[in-house]
């Protein structure tokens, strides 16, 4: 009777909100490298001219970095591109009041992955962030089987910049 007991009053306590709000808490701290920072997040770092990479953009770009906040590598399908224009080419979509307008596939490219507590700088040209656009990078996590991700068998993970994070001096029609 005592161990039953005694089992009785370990489960409660395992299984009360406080002790799941505990552990849920725990993990999510596990999660991020920075606590103040989303897991996957990226930052502005400057804006000024470039050579168009392709025909029709304009010589007016922006770079941008994007930050790994996990404890495990991210996977990104890039291209390899001169040093001016970052560390890599990412493939992001192009969206503007939520709808993707311009998408970007990734036809011959590499799968690559951001460490831990990594970051990759890139840019892109100036339109692609005019005002009311936004772009989404799609990534996954380390965890997750290339396979699967590719036949979308898993979820898929994007990580957005808003126009309107851009300081305001190049916040621009």
């Amino acid at each position: 009777m005592k161990l039953f007991s005694v089992t009785v009053i370990l489960c409660s306590l395992v299984f009360s909100p406080h002790a799941q709000q505990r552990t849920s808490s725990g993990i999510q701290s596990e999660l991020r490298l920075r606590k103040d920072m989303p897991t996957v997040y990226i930052t502005f770092e400057r804006a000024g001219k470039r050579k168009p990479l392709e025909q029709g953009e304009s010589d007016q770009g922006v770079w941008l970095r994007l930050h790994n906040n996990t404890r495990w590598p991210l996977t990104l399908p890039m291209n390899g591109v001169p040093k001016e224009y970052g560390d890599a080419a990412l493939f992001y979509d192009v969206l503007s009041e939520g709808k993707v307008v311009v998408e970007g596939r990734c036809h011959v490219c590499s799968s690559n992955q951001l460490h831990p507590g990594g970051s990759l700088l890139f840019s892109l040209p100036r339109e692609d962030l005019a005002k009311g656009r936004a772009i989404r990078v799609k990534f996954s996590y380390g965890w997750e089987h290339p396979d699967d991700v590719f036949a979308e068998r898993e979820p898929q993970h994007f990580v957005y910049f808003y126009s309107s994070k851009l300081p305001p001096q190049f916040q621009a029609e």
